[in-house]
């Protein structure tokens, strides 16, 4: 099916919907044509709670029954997806991986619908509209992004005056507005990233880059981001207890503080798995050929460094699952 290979995911709401209803009418027609094979008789008993509670069951079936079932799964998958608000990197990667259940069934049976009545929907190339839509995307999402670092930034700096203040309520207050704030960080960053792979690998990362660019651009270069960071190291010189110490005294500052925190560590994990789909095993732009890993791997060094520092202001469960070696939180 070679529409879920031609599937425009970033080219804006009506046509990924129309898209999808055209690809949901071809498999429904296959459904269709399948019959009721294997869909009769008694069903067998499910193997667990967790098959008892999503319908799913596993047997031993023939090929044209397990095939008739797979196809069915397909056809509701798709038929969900066409208003799903699903990100334009993961709708391209479940279709991959329908596409490729399909191709494992030695493709589709031939059905009584014809492609060239869908065609006109699947163009096999983005116009000019759409990369003007998607450059612009990336650097207003950027401002956005900016503009939120700045606030969780001033948002802390507040926090931390009121505790110098001895106003602990306040602090409390300030804190949760950060919170807000850094928790629009991913989704302002997959806003940014909300292009297609090539795009950002033919285009956007080459305007990144000298000549285009003065220098390679780097995450250490965001100013604003850099302004929280120094925030949130002051936050914790001024709050220097563990959660437990901090706790007996100010229960409220501490569950705050930490909230903060994993708010922080959240965006760190989120933004491994935002970039991944666009840069794959790519170096970043500031990264030498003779250097080890990738920007993934970057990204995930990162990560582990900041829950490393961050573990004494988390509790227990938290803390379990953080691993790294201890660094300066503002890294």
């Amino acid at each position: 099916m070679t529409e879920l290979d031609r599937l425009a995911a970033f080219s804006g709401p009506w046509r990924r919907t129309q898209q999808l209803a055209a690809i949901f009418r071809l498999l429904d027609a296959i459904d269709s044509a399948l019959g009721f094979v294997g869909r009769t008789g008694d069903e067998p008993a499910p193997r667990s709670p967790v098959q008892e509670y999503f319908r799913i069951r596993t047997a031993d079936v023939s090929v044209e029954v397990g095939t008739a079932h797979m196809i069915g799964v397909l056809t509701q998958s798709v038929g969900d997806l066409r208003d799903a608000p699903v990100s334009g990197a993961m709708l391209l990667r479940e279709a991959a991986a329908i596409r490729q259940v399909l191709a494992d069934l030695g493709g589709e049976p031939a059905v009584g619908v014809a492609e060239a009545d869908i065609a006109d929907i699947f163009l096999e190339r983005p116009n000019d509209v759409d990369r003007r839509r998607w450059y612009g995307r990336w650097i207003i999402a950027h401002q956005l992004h900016a503009l939120l670092n700045l606030s969780a930034a001033g948002a802390v700096e507040s926090a931390v005056d009121a505790l110098d203040e001895g106003d602990c309520a306040a602090s409390v207050g300030h804190l949760r507005r950060a919170v807000v704030y850094v928790e629009g960080f991913t989704p302002a960053r997959a806003h940014a990233l909300a292009v297609p792979a090539w795009f950002y690998n033919d285009v956007l990362r080459p305007s990144m880059a000298p000549p285009l660019s003065t220098a390679p651009l780097s995450g250490a270069m965001h100013l604003e981001y850099k302004s929280y960071r120094r925030q949130v190291s002051r936050l914790l010189a001024a709050l220097p207890e563990d959660i437990r110490e901090l706790a007996k005294d100010e229960p409220e500052l501490a569950l705050m503080r930490e909230a903060l925190l994993e708010a922080d560590l959240m965006d760190a994990e989120n933004h491994v798995c935002l970039i991944e789909p666009v840069v794959g095993s790519t170096k970043s732009l500031v990264q030498s050929a003779k250097s080890s890993g990738s920007a993934v791997t970057m990204l995930r060094r990162i990560r582990d460094r900041r829950a490393a520092s961050f573990e004494p202001y988390l509790r227990g469960d938290n803390r379990g699952r953080l691993t790294g070696t201890a660094s300066h939180p503002s890294r």
